[in-house]
């Protein structure tokens, strides 16, 4: 965010003494600290969040204006809302946010069962853009079929029940549409908010790009989303129980069609209670047994915050895995993590390799000799400069395994389960590198995934949030894709690690390797991916230190400037953040953008 003059002055009519302290940091020229303090406080005060609303829509009217929206219907609308006993409240507040909408070029179908129907017509306004329609069945899938066959327009939008439509969420689709060739329609999906009669500031859920596999744990389409009228009439969507389903079902079954394209709006596009994100719906989860455990060996169970859990299954025959586990010295890291290893690990088909780079100390020794016993270690040496990229790769040429993974000697194995899990995506066709949910020790957050443009280079999404809480909308808790993992603990194939040409030993002996390995994937054309029921601990650089360290600053900003000119970190947004979250933050929160006159 680049915070204006115009919003120092709001804030310091509401929180004047804010507003001064701000203003001595900037006056005493701490302006990084200035601009920082006052893009957080800024974001939290109602009319950020008005002001960015009304930008998008100045923005959306352009879009409109410049492609000549009254030359085609397909920027007309068609909204869906199905009714059931007792949701009178719920209908009147859907209506009266279709009559407030900015955009006028809609219809709205009203399904409803026969019994119903009489008191519905009587609360519906005498508008002719509003239609009602009887079912045999009490059920929104019925009505969601019979609203795509009455449709008579391109797009339909499904309206869920307590949910209400924003003033320009119609306009944001509308334009969005006006853009696109008339061969290609996408589904579309918005971004959407929590709100309830007494907030002054809504909590918004701004959402990543189309992950086929957050989708499978997290349904974060189906409460502000545009339907394709002839891709989901052609779909097949078999028939499913219950209302919080029916969308959800349509939108796996058009996931399945090869060249159909799920686009993200970055607009908000819906309205929900608080906590509707994370309702529980069975039927959700009984779509998903029905689709995937008739498969050998998938299980699907019911995860934290209304998610799912898709455990893939492993092979019959289990590939060898080799560990390899880079060192030096520092015994009383590497003994816990190498016997933890040896000891708890269920996954039974694995070796591992210690990298030893130059260890003096006898302990040390006395350990490394003593694990020549088990014939499921093998000790090398690389006996030169730390470079983890060399070690990591030279110890590579020596693995047997399928499979390799990359694990740091300050890794403490906390569940036996963890290789099983990261190994039940790697396995998976087009899958690159898995990552784990690391801790410290406290029982924080070290690394869920990865996100590219945090600090203008890479940062690790949601550290420091406590492990089981929710932080934004459960995203530490769901399997998921990521741009990036870290090779604290990375599972990949031999086969990705070989086509990309392994670790960058020339360029990035130290920092920013893993990432710049996930970055090689992703171009060749294999999804990373994020694994949080693989838990460990990280001891995070308590071996080699911290980058910032004195004596490490100047190869780290060397290698910095290498990763930020080789992909353009500075700009690029990562597809699991949103451009109107905090890119200084690694806890993700809300900064949205605005023009005007930088403090």
């Amino acid at each position: 965010m680049n915070p204006t003059i115009h919003q120092f002055w709001r804030l310091a009519v509401r929180k004047p003494v804010l507003a001064a302290i701000i203003a001595f940091w900037y006056a005493t020229r701490r302006r990084v600290r200035a601009r920082g303090q006052l893009a957080d406080a800024c974001a939290q005060l109602p009319f950020a969040y008005r002001h960015w609303v009304q930008q998008c829509a100045d923005d959306d009217i352009a879009v409109l204006t410049a492609a000549d929206w009254a030359a085609t219907t397909r920027t007309n609308l068609t909204v869906h809302f199905h009714v059931v006993a007792s949701h009178d409240d719920s209908l009147l507040t859907a209506v009266s946010s279709l009559l407030r909408q900015s955009w006028p070029h809609w219809n709205l179908i009203v399904t409803t069962s026969s019994k119903e129907a009489p008191r519905v017509a009587e609360l519906l306004p005498d508008d002719e853009r509003i239609s009602l329609s009887q079912q045999d069945c009490d059920s929104r899938f019925a009505g969601i079929t019979s609203a795509l066959a009455a449709a008579r327009t391109t797009y339909l939008v499904p309206l869920p029940q307590d949910c209400y439509l924003p003033s320009n969420a119609l306009l944001a689709y509308a334009a969005h549409i006006a853009t696109l060739a008339a061969q290609e329609l996408p589904v579309i999906y918005a971004d959407q908010i929590e709100t309830s009669g007494s907030d002054r500031n809504p909590i918004p859920w701004l959402k990543p790009d189309w992950d086929f596999d957050m989708f499978l744990a997290q349904d974060y389409l189906s409460d502000s989303c545009a339907l394709p009228v002839t891709a989901a009439l052609a779909s097949g969507c078999d028939h499913v129980p219950g209302d919080c389903a029916a969308v959800y079902s349509m939108l796996l079954n058009l996931a399945k069609l090869p060249q159909l394209r799920f686009v993200h709006l970055h607009r908000i596009a819906a309205a929900t209670p608080p906590a509707y994100w994370k309702r529980s719906c069975p039927e959700r989860l009984a779509v998903l047994q029905q689709l995937f455990d008739t498969t050998n060996g998938t299980k699907t169970v019911r995860g934290p915050f209304g998610s799912t859990v898709v455990n893939w299954p492993l092979p019959a025959k289990l590939p060898l895995v080799t560990i390899i586990i880079p060192t030096r010295d520092r015994v009383d890291l590497l003994q816990p993590c190498v016997e933890g290893v040896l000891e708890q690990t269920k996954y039974p088909n694995f070796e591992i390799i210690i990298a030893d780079n130059g260890s003096v100390e006898p302990a040390t020794k006395v350990f490394l000799d003593g694990l020549a016993e088990d014939r499921r270690v093998r000790v090398v040496s690389w006996p030169y400069a730390y470079n983890y990229s060399s070690i990591n790769n030279f110890a590579v040429q020596d693995a047997q395994g399928e499979f390799l993974c990359l694990l740091n000697n300050d890794i403490e194995i906390i569940d036996g389960e963890w290789l099983s899990e990261m190994m039940r995506h790697a396995c998976r066709d087009g899958v690159g590198a898995v990552g784990a949910r690391l801790l410290y020790a406290d029982g924080s957050i070290q690394h869920a995934g990865v996100a590219i443009g945090i600090g203008n280079a890479a940062g690790h999404a949601h550290r420091g949030l406590p492990k089981n809480e929710p932080g934004y909308f459960a995203h530490s808790l769901i399997a998921r894709g990521a741009t990036a993992v870290t090779a604290a603990c990375l599972v990949v194939s031999r086969k990705w690690f070989d086509a990309v040409g392994g670790l960058d030993e020339k360029c990035l002996g130290i920092a920013y390797n893993d990432v710049d390995f996930c970055l090689k994937l992703r171009r060749a054309g294999a999804r990373n991916m994020y694994v949080p029921t693989a838990v460990l601990v990280h001891h995070e650089s308590k071996s080699r230190g911290l980058d910032m360290a004195p004596e490490h600053l100047e190869r780290y900003m060397a290698e910095l400037s290498i990763l930020q000119e080789r992909w353009d970190t500075t700009t690029f947004c990562d597809p699991s953040h949103h451009p109107e979250l905090d890119r200084s933050s690694e806890i993700y929160k809300v900064a949205y953008k605005r023009r005007g006159a930088r403090l």
